[in-house]
């Protein structure tokens, strides 16, 4: 089984949501400060958990999503581990939708690209280590089909 967790640690994310935060504390509106540390409660908490065995591709956001949302090996058309732009062609990080199909991300430029039987759009599930990924993959297919 392989896993991987990953969290919204990027410094130019943490730089922008703390800015704000003083930017608020600064002008003194207390509704507005506890706003502020909610959203950023809510980034350091979020993670995108993603888990690769004999069942399939399994994601989930936690704590949004207690359980995993689980694309079994025969649903799956094609897998494929690839190089992806996040604002090219999502527009940006987190759960987007395009025109091609719906992407899971935290950061970088990697991802598992699913294909499933029946569907036209893509799921792409983000990844920061591509290459266990690829190995993973042949490997769970082959037991798994």
């Amino acid at each position: 089984m392989y896993k991987e967790t990953q969290h919204f640690r990027q410094p130019w994310l943490w730089v922008l949501l703390l800015g704000s935060l003083a930017l608020v504390i600064y002008r003194g509106q207390p509704i507005h400060v506890g706003i502020m540390a909610g959203v950023l409660s809510l980034f350091w908490f979020l993670r995108l958990e993603t888990r690769i065995d004999q069942e399939g591709i399994a994601y989930r956001w936690f704590p949004f999503q207690p359980t995993y949302r689980v694309i079994k090996w025969n649903q799956m058309e094609q897998v494929t581990v690839r190089r992806y732009s996040a604002l090219g062609e999502f527009g940006g990080w987190g759960i987007r939708f395009s025109w091609n199909g719906t992407a899971h991300t935290v950061s970088g430029n990697w991802g598992i690209a699913i294909k499933q039987k029946g569907k036209k759009r893509t799921l792409l599930v983000g990844t920061q280590h591509p290459d266990e990924v690829r190995q993973r993959i042949g490997n769970e297919q082959l037991v798994g089909n």
